[in-house]
């Protein structure tokens, strides 16, 4: 009985397993995205701030003009940088589906193997207790023949 019940915490254990890894690649993910999202948020709010002291530092047209001027570097910058995170965002979610794909194929493989072995497990119960009823059976029609024949002799 507690073999049976080891087997069967072993089994458990062993399905979960895909799904143990499942979560945790999830949370890992969560983790990339969100530390990503931070790192962003803080590069551009640091651009932000910086072009707003530019823009208080203008006071005639010459500083204008050169406030303008910048404005292209500026906005190449915020290109880059979007773009930048654009990838490593796509990079992150690429390895993200990778790894559940991997995760999906263990758990079919641990799926295939523990209904391989229930199935063995059923169909060798079967055959033993078809084949102890049978000779159950017939030990049971012998003993009644004798037992029968018996007491017609006594009669």
């Amino acid at each position: 009985m507690q073999d049976q019940l080891n087997k069967s915490m072993q089994q458990f254990q062993k399905m979960m397993e895909p799904s143990r890894k499942l979560n945790a690649l999830l949370l890992e993910h969560a983790e990339k995205v969100a530390h990503l999202n931070l790192e962003a948020a803080r590069s551009y709010t640091d651009l932000a701030m910086e072009q707003m002291r530019k823009a208080m530092e203008v006071r005639d047209p010459e500083s204008f003009q050169s406030y303008l001027n910048d404005q292209g570097k500026v906005v190449q910058t915020m290109s880059n940088k979007l773009t930048e995170n654009a990838s490593t965002l796509a990079d992150i979610s690429k390895n993200m589906g990778e790894e559940v794909q991997k995760i999906a194929q263990e758990n079919v493989s641990a799926l295939t193997e523990t209904m391989q072995g229930q199935a063995e497990k059923a169909s060798g119960k079967g055959r033993s207790a078809g084949s102890s009823a049978g000779s159950s059976a017939s030990a049971g029609s012998s003993s009644g023949s004798a037992a029968s024949g018996s007491s017609k002799k006594s009669a």
